[in-house]
């Protein structure tokens, strides 16, 4: 898998070289970042950059491209700008969820300090007490439930985001990224996609390469291909061209701010709904925990 930040790092540094008017022969004794260091011995000896450079499949191809026309500089801001472009994208569910996982990580420290800390406490001061201590399983039981419900929790938090159609607009974006990646690049999509479902014959764009080889236009072929709906087949335009173009660029705008739209939605409600859990629980268990006491000074509730 690409390293997402080093990636970025090496093409700010090949970026700003390209700039400042050096050459591309010139660049293997400038680099400096760790990738750049990385890569120097393999393409001191003749190797193309496209071989060398560990990307995704659909960026590799791009670079390949570059490479054959002469355009590195293009491929490099194109590059640079669709990998900030994601590194954004990927931090946008983090720093939304930051807050609720704080909440939760701090209900299940306090659980577990209640629990194997306070507990054992009141169980043997009621023991001093005459009374009889509560039963010792309970708690482990209690333990091993909130650790069993932890190791689950990351496909608890897929199953959230697939019933909440998260999921499915993640994978849309995904999808005009790589169209608009291509659309920049100026490669033709079947050309693009010969190559692509190479690497990655299992990718939804098959359909896509099979209607394009029907000689079906492109915004039709994403259409019947279940990559795009009705209503965005008009924005797409049917021959492509500049309104392709511009309908992709709408489309991925539309629909990250839909996705902005459902984390809030989703949010809106989780943060509330921890905090009245934690409170729940603390109240439960405050509750289970003094009550032994009250009932030994024949104090009823």
């Amino acid at each position: 898998m690409p390293d997402l930040r080093r990636n970025l790092e090496l093409l700010a540094e090949l970026d700003a070289f390209l700039n400042c008017g050096y050459q591309q022969g010139e660049l293997l004794g400038l680099l400096r970042s760790e990738l750049g260091r990385r890569y120097r011995p393999r393409l001191l000896r003749g190797e193309p950059l496209s071989a060398v450079w560990e990307l995704e499949p659909e960026l590799a191809l791009i670079l390949r491209a570059a490479e054959l026309n002469g355009s590195l500089s293009d491929f490099v801001a194109l590059a640079l700008e669709h990998y900030q472009d994601k590194l954004v994208w990927q931090n946008t569910l983090r720093q939304k969820s930051a807050y609720p996982l704080l909440v939760l990580v701090f209900t299940v420290l306090l659980l577990f300090g209640f629990v194997f800390g306070l507990l054992p406490l009141f169980n043997s001061l009621a023991a001093e007490l005459g009374g009889e201590p509560g039963n010792a399983l309970w708690p482990w039981l209690f333990g091993g439930g909130l650790i069993l419900f932890l190791l689950n929790i990351r496909p608890l938090c897929g199953f959230l985001l697939a019933q909440t159609g998260l999921n499915a607009l993640d994978m849309t974006v995904k999808h005009l990224n790589l169209l608009l990646l291509t659309e920049r690049a100026g490669i033709p999509l079947a050309n693009f996609l010969a190559e692509y479902l190479k690497e990655n014959p299992r990718s939804e764009f098959n359909r896509v390469y099979f209607y394009l080889g029907k000689g079906v236009p492109v915004g039709e072929a994403l259409s019947k291909a279940g990559l795009c709906g009705a209503a965005d087949l008009r924005l797409l335009g049917l021959g492509g061209g500049a309104n392709y173009a511009r309908g992709l660029a709408y489309l991925q705008k539309t629909l990250r701010q839909e996705y902005q739209a459902k984390i809030n939605k989703i949010l809106f409600w989780l943060e509330p709904g921890l905090l009245l859990f934690t409170g729940g629980v603390l109240a439960a268990l405050a509750w289970g925990f003094f009550r032994p006491l009250f009932n030994y000074a024949a104090l009823e509730f």
